[in-house]
C-alpha cells in the first residue's frame, strides 16, 4: 500500500501542497484529478523523491519510510 500524510510542500515561500493525504491499496485504481497548478504534479514528484516535502510529512510504502 501507497500512503501519504500530512504532506506539504514549499517552493520558496510558495506552498504547492498542504497537508494532503492519500492511500492506495494494491490493485486499487487512484486517480489525482485538479485543475492546473493545483499541486497533481508536486504530488507525484513528491512521492518520487524528486521535490523535498516538509519533515511533518510521511510517504510509507507498504508501511516502511520512503
Amino acid at each position: 500500500m501507497l500512503e501519504c500524510r500530512n504532506l506539504s510542500v514549499f517552493y520558496g515561500q510558495h506552498r504547492a501542497l498542504d497537508d494532503v493525504a492519500i492511500r492506495a491499496a494494491p490493485g486499487e485504481i487512484v486517480v489525482i484529478l485538479g485543475a492546473n497548478g493545483a499541486g497533481k504534479s508536486t504530488l507525484l514528484q513528491a512521492i518520487a523523491g524528486l521535490v523535498p516535502a516538509t519533515d511533518a510529512g510521511a510517504i510509507l510504502l507498504d508501511g516502511q519510510s520512503i
